[in-house]
């Protein structure tokens, strides 16, 4: 899917709220702020940008859900054994999948994440 008339400057800060999401492997609520920030300049000037922006702040909002479940499992010495490598391949995964959605953003295409990108897509009104 590709957006038509998307500027160039759109489409870095598209790829750049999917990137800059990555700073919570970094910095504690990097992976929230950068893409809620970008998306609050953008709602009004470009739904392409306020689109990748909202969806990438939910998504980490749902990863955030994961680990919390993940952790919650692993107190337990048992399921301590599912939930690591569950963890491990979920934090793997998505980095993989942030990655693929900047590369698409940056190409100008409307990359939809798994779950919560229809719930982006209706808020932004795309």
């Amino acid at each position: 899917m590709s957006q038509p008339n998307v500027t160039d400057e759109e489409r870095l800060w598209a790829m750049l709220a999917h990137l800059l999401a990555l700073l919570g492997y970094v910095v504690w609520l990097g992976a929230y702020v950068a893409p809620l920030v970008i998306y609050l300049v953008y709602k009004d000037k470009s739904q392409f940008v306020a689109f990748h922006a909202l969806q990438s702040l939910f998504f980490q909002l749902a990863l955030l859900v994961v680990g919390v479940i993940c952790a919650l499992l692993a107190l337990t010495i048992v399921l301590a054994c599912l939930a690591l490598p569950v963890a491990l391949v979920v934090a793997v995964g998505a980095l993989v999948y942030i990655i693929l959605a900047a590369i698409k953003a940056y190409n100008g295409e409307l990359f939809e994440y798994w779950l919560v990108g229809k719930w982006a897509r209706q808020i932004v009104g795309i």
